[in-house]
């Protein structure tokens, strides 16, 4: 098939759909790559993929022209405003225009993302059969940070962004052809109630391992990963260090807290600073920073989609402790391989626990590895997505 993937920044590593994605297509299909470029990093990793796609187009995307974005109507979401491109959006009609003159018409257009939809200018004047993979319902997400938001300017932006956001999300709802998010609950948030057969549901995946995972370390060492930057993660962070970590302490004293991912802001750098925790900022392997540790942990207070520092953990064969909004992604009130627990004290319970018991940690992590290898592998993850790439009449000469 011929495929144009849309994306509104880079496929790198901690865009990890993306990447996933794009890299099984490359290997199996003709894929056209356009991309916008926030920096010349993105620029940078947007350029590698050269080798792997058919074709590569870079948008950029700097300073200036997210200024321009604010010069539309004011009642447009934020993300959509600063996310608006008329070169990104020009171009993928030109791509589709020169590919139907040359005979060689794209099979389906890949828009990932809300800032994807809105630097394409998402809408029924696409001559192509379009997936718009929204991944997670941002309406929904603004809800929760309207409550539990850290900083109050995170809680004022998203009480002035749900309705907006709501009212795009229609919108793009009624523009593509297909709609995919990543779990259930992103399904019902975004439909509403209202009869969407097109809004479907594919779950991120993980890495297939090579073998079963070894012992655990008997090191205690808890761990929690994620991007810093991230609203969502930081309430989770403070959470944690607020409330949840000084009750392990107390029933664990020589536990260690790594906490590892891109971008953190000064407050968690200098958080990170107490005895016995260590911050890893932007880590290079976080595969290797999950094998040091002996728990993982979500102390998610508030969230949308499958939380894939959850899936990670478990691919990682890590047990792990999670509140009901991190695991609520994996569409099971008791998913496999997770502690379950919504208070401060009952989280740090089962924390200090698992530091302990071996054969309850041992138990947890196998139940949780078994089970992202069933029921998340990226293969499946994009067979699911080629399925979508034609319509239902030709669907089964794909499969």
């Amino acid at each position: 098939m011929r495929i144009l993937f849309a994306l509104p920044y880079s496929p790198g590593p901690t865009r990890v759909r993306s990447r996933m994605i794009i890299e099984r297509l490359c290997a199996r299909h003709e894929v056209t790559l356009l991309g916008l470029a926030w920096n010349a990093e993105d620029a940078r990793v947007l350029d590698t993929w050269r080798t792997r796609a058919s074709a590569v187009h870079i948008i950029p995307h700097g300073h200036i022209r997210q200024l321009g974005g604010l010069l539309g109507s004011p009642l447009r979401p934020f993300q959509e405003m600063v996310s608006t491109s008329p070169e990104f959006a020009l171009t993928l009609r030109r791509l589709l225009a020169t590919a139907e003159e040359a005979g060689r018409r794209f099979d389906a257009v890949h828009i990932e993302h809300f800032r994807g939809a809105a630097a394409a200018g998402l809408g029924r004047d696409i001559e192509a059969r379009v997936i718009y993979d929204a991944v997670d319902c941002l309406a929904a997400l603004a809800a929760q940070a309207c409550t539990h938001g850290v900083q109050s300017s995170v809680r004022i932006m998203a009480r002035a962004e749900i309705w907006r956001t709501r009212r795009a999300e229609d919108r793009l709802i009624d523009a593509a052809d297909v709609v995919s998010v990543v779990a259930e609950r992103e399904r019902a948030a975004m439909v509403r109630g209202r009869l969407c057969e097109h809004v479907v549901v594919i779950p991120n995946g993980v890495e297939r391992a090579v073998s079963r995972p070894g012992r655990l370390p008997d090191l205690p060492r808890v761990v929690f990963t994620g991007k810093l930057s991230y609203h969502a993660n930081q309430a989770a962070l403070k959470w944690l260090f607020d409330e949840v970590w000084p009750r392990v302490l107390r029933l664990r004293p020589a536990a260690e807290l790594t906490i590892a991912g891109a971008d953190p802001p000064q407050w968690v750098r200098e958080a990170s600073r107490a005895a016995g925790i260590v911050l890893i900022a932007n880590p290079p392997d976080m595969a290797g920073v999950l094998r040091t540790a002996r728990v993982a942990v979500a102390p998610v207070t508030y969230s949308v989609g499958i939380q894939n520092k959850v899936l990670e953990a478990m691919g990682a064969a890590l047990p792990v402790v999670a509140t009901s909004s991190a695991a609520a992604g994996l569409g099971r009130q008791a998913p496999p391989g997770i502690a379950v627990a919504d208070t401060a004290q009952a989280f740090a319970a089962e924390v200090a626990r698992l530091l302990h018991d071996d054969r309850y940690a041992e138990a947890l992590r196998r139940e949780g590895f078994d089970y992202v290898m069933q029921h998340h592998d990226w293969d499946d993850v994009v067979r699911a997505f080629e399925q979508l790439y034609v319509p239902a009449a030709a669907a089964a000469r794909v499969a």
